[in-house]
């Protein structure tokens, strides 16, 4: 409770002009991993057409493809703009070395969001909200890879699961809670900046049985990046939770799953 009131109080992090991050840089950043993403992820679906033309028809195929290629590109234009030093990724991404201590306290954060969600899920269904049933459905599917991981083959497993795992974490983390979070950072309270990344990170899961979740996720993973001063834990306790949705994912269904997301 009194780190909670301490991030409440909190001011604007007081930076020399130097170590300032430059919110001219950061548009720069962005722009450019807007336009990574529209290229590599139409030349990726290009190229699949030409070189596979039956196998990309099935858009349960080519659509993990393109995915996977657009997270690459963003992560890849962040670190070319924003990380092209030690000194830069640690001013403008927050990745600095983490903790034992911090990465324990990350996962013991997120772990407590998933609590405090289920509690508020038993009290919403019998007032006619989303129900734990609802999430779990959903946190199945997207297990499953909204169910294209049931028929897949190993070559469309192994690149579904490097993008969960891997791509989707690193690039997300490092644009919410490394690049936006520093910035905004830099300029707002702890507690303005948590809630501007979190909205914007949840805008990108619209599910509504989600958006219970998704709020004390963004969250708690704000938090944990204000408390550890790295995106490196985010990064790390995102990925644990990929991972761990998957294997239940697998285990309860086999990935015989609905697809519920549109």
């Amino acid at each position: 409770m009194a780190t909670i009131a301490r991030i409440l109080r909190s001011r604007p992090e007081p930076l020399p002009g130097a170590l300032r991050p430059s919110g001219w840089r950061l548009l720069t950043a962005l722009v450019a991993a807007a336009v990574a993403a529209a290229a590599v992820g139409s030349a990726a679906a290009a190229l699949a057409r030409a070189v596979a033309p039956q196998w990309s028809a099935d858009l349960d195929r080519l659509a993990p493809l393109v995915i996977a290629s657009v997270y690459a590109a963003v992560i890849a234009a962040l670190l070319a703009v924003l990380g092209r030093s030690r000194s830069d990724r640690r001013r403008y991404l927050a990745l600095n070395r983490p903790t034992r201590g911090g990465v324990l306290l990350g996962a013991a954060a997120w772990a407590a969001a998933y609590v405090v969600a289920a509690a508020y899920y038993g009290v919403s269904e019998p007032l006619g909200g989303s129900g734990i049933g609802d999430a779990g459905q959903l946190l199945l599917s997207v297990g499953a890879d909204n169910g294209r991981l049931d028929a897949a083959g190993p070559i469309l497993v192994t690149l579904v699961l490097v993008r969960i795992l891997l791509l989707s974490p690193v690039a997300e983390e490092l644009l919410f809670r490394g690049a936006l979070f520093t910035w905004l950072r830099s300029r707002l309270p702890a507690r303005w900046t948590i809630l501007v990344t979190g909205v914007l990170f949840g805008l990108m899961h619209q599910a509504p049985a989600f958006i219970p979740l998704a709020i004390l996720v963004w969250f708690a993973a704000g938090w944990i990046r204000e408390r550890t001063g790295t995106v490196a834990v985010p990064i790390m306790i995102h990925s644990v939770q990929s991972a761990a949705v998957v294997l239940v994912s697998l285990i309860m269904t086999g990935w015989d799953t609905p697809a519920l997301l549109g």
